[in-house]
């Protein structure tokens, strides 16, 4: 075996030993009890957060040309809200995701008669119903909540169901399709993204697709004066939800969001095929590897310039545990700024949190290998 070959295997072992190392550590932290809330905190983190948030910072914030959202929180009576949904689809809508289940008659039947007139009328609006009690991935749900006039009129109808959790988690991904009694339905999401595109969607049978919650501004029209705001109705995907129902909220990467405006940013992530595309384990292996051996033989060079140096001060200072530290940290930023850029254009996330776990063992694990395992393996 040639001395190069030697040389490169050495290097993949110290490697190895360092994510060994970060495994170990990973492992007591996520199976130590008083440590759970960092363990639960650390598996629902993504660096995509951060690149949300950095968009949001410094203004990279579209306006949604397509999807307009009006808020009904203020409307309290069925009279208000049947009058508020009639004026709306009087301004001709292309696709119209109604996000409220109305749950029941009322005493006001007159007004749940226009309900149900509005719903049979316009084949353009899909209504929300609730699937509840999860039992597996074949048998599905096995109960849902539907709005009182389903069975009485020929509206159409998506589940708003996210995630079983309900109130756990970030919300990163809509649900396209979940099995009831194990037969399929779909959600208002995928309803009325395929509505809007006139049956053209592209969704590939997939089950769920990632959120993409690149900072947008979705237009809100106030309920009292939607015949104002004939634009931003005519031939758009109009929602019409609460946006400030605190039974109705939830926590995005983008921070705590409203169901509705949840909705569109799943619709414009369906309609814009923009969905965030996640690497699959194997080859995100591969690439934490990769970058942890080039991280190990450039702090190698580094380490080497840096001893090579023939003032003893200037020895001392740049080998010293601060200054290296701080080199890895520049190091790691231009990771996490590269990953950033291939983020932006290609909406693929690299996950990067293996590798930046594993970079502060590096230098312990080559320390480790001098001492203890050149003696085996020379």
């Amino acid at each position: 075996m040639s001395e190069t070959v030697k040389k490169f295997l050495r290097h993949c072992t110290i490697v190895l030993f360092a994510f060994f190392a970060m495994g170990l550590l990973a492992s007591l932290a996520l199976n130590m009890t008083f440590l759970s809330p960092i363990a639960h905190t650390m598996s629902d983190f993504s660096l995509t957060d951060i690149y949300y948030h950095v968009q949001q910072e410094y203004g990279r914030v579209d306006t949604s040309r397509v999807i307009t959202i009006v808020d009904m929180t203020d409307l309290s009576e069925r009279s208000q809200i049947a009058d508020a949904y009639e004026e709306i689809m009087a301004l001709s809508p292309k696709a119209v995701g109604v996000d409220v289940v109305y749950e029941g008659l009322k005493q006001d039947s007159i007004s749940d008669m226009k309900l149900m007139e509005l719903a049979d009328k316009y084949p353009n609006a899909v209504y929300s119903y609730r699937m509840l009690d999860y039992v597996n991935d074949t048998i599905g749900y096995t109960n849902e909540i539907h709005s009182f006039f389903s069975g009485f009129t020929g509206a159409k109808e998506g589940f708003t169901n996210f995630e079983r959790t309900l109130y756990g988690g970030l919300k990163r991904k809509v649900s396209l399709r979940r099995p009831y009694m194990g037969e399929e339905r779909t959600s208002l999401v995928y309803e009325v993204a395929k509505l809007y595109s006139e049956g053209k969607l592209i969704d590939n049978g997939k089950t769920d697709v990632s959120v993409n919650f690149r900072p947008t501004e979705f237009r809100i029209v106030p309920s009292d004066s939607i015949r104002y705001y004939k634009d931003l109705i005519k031939d758009h995907v109009v929602l019409f939800g609460a946006m400030n129902e605190l039974a109705d909220m939830h926590y995005t990467p983008l921070g705590e969001m409203a169901g509705v405006k949840l909705l569109a940013y799943s619709i414009q992530t369906l309609l814009e095929q923009t969905e965030v595309r996640h690497l699959p384990g194997w080859l995100t292996a591969i690439i934490s590897f990769i970058i942890v051996l080039v991280t190990y033989l450039w702090r190698k060079g580094y380490m080497k310039w840096a001893k090579s140096n023939k003032s003893e001060w200037m020895r001392f200072f740049l080998t010293s545990t601060f200054v290296v530290g701080i080199v890895l940290f520049i190091w790691s930023a231009f990771l996490v700024w590269l990953t950033f850029l291939i983020f932006m254009t290609t909406d693929i996330s690299i996950n990067l949190g293996w590798a930046m776990a594993a970079i502060p063992f590096i230098g312990g694990a080559g320390e480790f290998y001098g001492l203890t395992l050149r003696r085996c393996f020379g």
